[in-house]
Formats: structure tokens, C-alpha cells, sequence
């Protein structure tokens, strides 16, 4: 008799926590606004029974705008973020709220739902969001306990997948083997580990055991795409007879979203002209007082279909910056930056002006980032498909600018382009919007660090022993 060797399946989506959560967050909300109205901070005469009033009735509206806030902002999936990371979200989520409250009071007519409530509920209710959102964090991550790691790859990506992995674990996860399948057997490593880490550089046939193994023992599986694995994700599925298929459409947007993304870029990038005008006034005066003209700066990119424009910045480095050395790849600490361009590249201040490239119809807001025709023809030696994101508009933020790094490389880059691609849509623009202001404030919390450390500086962070043993690589965490 065949001895059953299927563990018992203990998984658990969270759904029932992730709703007291939500509660929670509901109630605290409703008794932040209580907070405010008690307090009467800007209103020395007090709030009387007629703004109660108009409150409770807005509250129903209130409350389902609450919930759509928090699932927009993914606020149930933060296990693994920082504090700052936390600030950032909660900061945004409490804006939003509250000027979702204020345009309800507007259109409902409920005019006795006083301002001054609005901007005092603003910081209350980050400071009772942050607070509860910290403290279930702590919660969920002490339950949750730290997970081990296989990872399969080939041992010349060792150092840049276990710095990667580690250094956003935030100590949750800990890289416990590493085994190119090459070279050593992996097989039995599958039972010791919680999640499995598998490289997109794997032979087909390798990749496909592995999976089936994990799969057969309930393990988590995380796996690097291949690009022509990003072209199929959410495909349509069509049958010819009993033959199931994946229809794979081009990458090019259709006509309808494409007049919809242009309408939706030439009303934002307007208002954001008109909103930030002093901003882009005052760093221009700076850049002019500090260091003198040109206060812009112009530099030939190429977007969709290949087509060269002028792309706008505020000049952050010293004039004739690539006069001797030609084009060069910006890098994070270049000392080519001025002392202001360094402030204004913190702030992400130096792409402002790209909103007019968006009116002028040359950008998206959201889309790859443009790259100068140097680095397109030096990229796409290496990268076959690296062309694939010139089938759409360029963008002043996108996907590689939320999920990456200043340091991330393009053949990473070219997979995040195409994901945005597959799944472009208003409300996704919209997302990577916020998610590029959240990290705006991350970076400014930081001081503007969002640098990787070294492989070297992670094993000394988390105290990791590396040593060799038949073939595969042990990771040791010393106390």
C-alpha cells in the first residue's frame, strides 16, 4: 500500500482577520471625526448639534468610501513593510478620506459639516491609523514566525538574488540553501523549507520538477518570469475543440484606450501644472540663484513606435555635465549632481516640467521611462525584447519606478515595463500615481536613501554564516 506523503493542508488567506481589520479601521475613522468635534481646535465658538447632525448623515457614504480607500491602498497587505513605509500609506489613506468626506458634505448639500473639522481629522486619524496599523503588523509577523528559503539558481546570480531576497524581508524570511541545479540536488532540500526561489535562467524541464515537488508538498513558490511568460499573463483562454490555449494578443494598446489614456493624461498633467506652478517657480529661481542658467535642461529620449523628442528637466547637474565622458547611465551618488540638484531629485522636483511633454502629447503620465537612443541600442544588444516597451507612450513614472530601484538593472526593468503594459488601465494609472507619491514620502522620511546594500553588508546585517556543503550553499543565522 502507497504511503500517503501529502501534508495537511493548515493554509489560511487571512480573510477573517483582514475583516476585523477593516472594522476596526471603520471605527476608529468615525471616532477620529468624534476626536475633532470635541476638540474644537480651529473653531473657537465650538461645533454645535446642526454640524453633528450633517455629519451623521453623511456617515453611511462615509463608510463605504473608507472601505474602497483601504483596498485601493492596499492597506490588508503590509506584513512586510517598514514603519516609514506604514507613515507613507496612512498619510495618503487619511488624506484621501477626508477630502472623499468633504466632497460628499458638498454634493449632498450637508454645508454644515464644518472645514476646520476636515483638517483637524487629517492628523488624527494618522496618528490612530499608523498606531493600529503598526500594532497589527507586529501582531501578524510575531504569528507568522520567519519562513526559510530554497533558492535555484544558477551560482553566478548568488549574491544579487540573496541581497535582493534578504533586503526586503524586513527579517521575516531567511535564505536558509542555495543550489545550482547544475551542479548540485535540490530535490530533498524542497521538504526542509517553507518557500521555494526560482531563477528565470532554469532549464524548462528543471523549473518544471521543481514546481510539481512544491506544489505536491504545499509550499510557497516564487518564480522569476521569462518575458514571453509576462505576455501571456492574463490572457484569454480559447478552446479549438478539447485543446486548451492562451490567446496572446500584440502589446500595442487599443484605440479606445488610447484616447482614453490621452484624455485622461491631458486633464491631470493640466491640473498638475496649475497646482504645482509655484513649486515650478521657486525651484527655478532656486536653480537660477545657486547656480546660474540654464535653469532647464533638454535631452533627446525616444518613446512609442521609437520617435525622438525633447524631454524636459530641471538641470540638476553641472552644465555640460557629459562633455568629456559622452553618455553615461545616471548613478545614485553621481558627482555630477549639484548640492540643489540633489534637493530636487530627492523630492523628484526635477521631472515637473515633464508635464508639459505630457500635454504636449510626447509622454503619458504612467508608462516606461524613457531611455536616451544610446542606451536603447547599447540595451537591446543584450536584451532581445528590451524594444517591446516602445509600444507604448513613455511616462513620467511607471511600474519600474514604484517596485525598483534607482539601482535596478534594465533586464529587470524591461519585465516590470511589461507588466504595466498587460495590465494598463486608468484605475492601474491611477495606482502607480499614489504609489509614486508614497514613495516620494518614504524617500523624503528616509533622507532620500533608497540604496541597496552590498552582499557583504547584508550577511554582516543579519549575522548570516555562508559555508559549502556537497555542492549547495547553507546560510547559518548566528545570534
Amino acid at each position: 500500500m502507497q504511503k500517503n506523503i501529502t501534508p495537511k493542508n493548515n493554509k489560511t488567506d487571512g480573510l477573517v482577520l483582514k475583516v476585523l481589520e477593516l472594522i476596526l479601521y471603520i471605527c476608529i475613522i468615525h471616532f477620529g471625526y468624534y476626536i475633532a468635534f470635541k476638540l474644537e481646535l480651529f473653531s473657537p465658538l465650538g461645533y454645535d448639534q446642526r454640524n453633528i447632525e450633517a455629519y451623521i448623515k453623511i456617515m453611511p457614504y462615509i463608510t463605504i468610501s473608507i472601505i474602497f480607500i483601504l483596498l485601493f491602498n492596499n492597506v490588508f497587505k503590509m506584513i512586510k513593510k517598514s514603519f516609514i513605509e506604514i507613515i507613507a500609506t496612512m498619510s495618503i489613506v487619511s488624506i484621501m478620506i477626508n477630502i472623499i468626506t468633504l466632497s460628499i458634505a458638498f454634493f449632498s448639500r450637508e454645508f454644515a459639516l464644518p472645514r476646520s473639522l476636515i483638517v483637524q481629522a487629517v492628523f488624527i486619524h494618522l496618528g490612530l491609523l499608523v498606531t493600529i496599523k503598526y500594532i497589527f503588523v507586529r501582531i501578524l509577523r510575531k504569528s507568522r514566525g520567519i519562513k526559510e528559503i530554497l533558492i535555484v539558481a544558477p551560482i553566478e546570480s548568488k549574491e544579487i538574488i540573496v541581497t535582493k531576497i534578504l533586503s526586503s524581508s524586513n527579517n521575516m524570511d531567511r535564505v536558509r540553501y542555495y543550489v545550482d541545479p547544475d551542479k548540485g540536488e535540490y530535490g530533498k532540500l524542497i521538504y526542509k523549507v517553507d518557500k521555494i526561489f526560482i531563477s528565470d535562467l532554469l532549464d524548462t524541464k528543471v523549473k518544471d520538477e521543481i514546481i510539481t515537488k512544491s506544489i505536491t508538498l504545499n509550499k510557497s513558490l516564487y518564480i522569476v518570469p521569462k518575458t514571453f511568460e509576462i505576455a501571456i499573463y492574463n490572457s484569454e483562454i480559447i478552446q479549438f475543440s478539447d485543446i486548451p490555449t492562451f490567446k496572446v494578443e500584440n502589446l500595442q494598446f487599443s484605440l479606445e484606450k488610447m484616447v482614453t489614456k490621452r484624455i485622461f493624461d491631458i486633464i491631470f498633467s493640466l491640473m498638475g501644472i496649475i497646482i504645482f506652478s509655484p513649486l515650478i517657480l521657486i525651484t527655478s529661481l532656486l536653480i537660477l540663484v545657486t547656480d546660474g542658467k540654464p535653469v532647464f535642461y533638454t535631452q533627446q529620449r525616444v518613446t512609442i513606435n521609437n520617435k525622438k523628442f525633447n524631454i524636459i528637466k530641471f538641470r540638476s547637474m553641472v552644465k555640460d555635465a557629459e562633455k568629456t565622458t559622452g553618455a553615461v547611465w545616471a548613478s545614485h551618488n553621481d558627482d555630477r549632481v549639484t548640492p540643489i540638484g540633489k534637493l530636487i531629485r530627492r523630492f523628484w522636483l526635477d521631472e515637473l516640467p515633464q508635464l508639459f511633454n505630457v500635454l504636449k502629447g510626447d509622454m503619458s503620465l504612467v508608462g516606461p521611462r524613457p531611455e536616451r537612443p544610446f542606451f536603447i541600442d547599447e540595451f537591446s544588444k543584450d536584451i532581445p525584447n528590451f524594444n517591446y516597451r516602445l509600444t507604448v507612450k513613455a511616462g513620467v513614472t511607471g511600474l519600474a519606478q514604484i517596485l525598483g530601484k534607482y539601482s535596478t538593472t534594465p533586464e529587470y526593468k524591461i519585465k516590470y515595463d511589461l507588466m504595466y503594459i498587460r495590465n494598463a488601465s486608468i484605475y492601474y494609472d491611477i495606482l502607480i500615481i499614489v504609489e509614486t507619491i508614497k514613495k516620494i514620502i518614504v524617500g523624503t522620511l528616509q533622507r532620500g536613501e533608497n540604496t541597496e546594500e552590498s552582499y557583504e553588508e547584508i550577511k554582516k546585517k543579519y549575522n548570516v554564516k555562508e559555508k559549502t556543503i556537497d555542492d549547495l550553499l547553507e546560510f547559518e543565522y548566528l545570534k
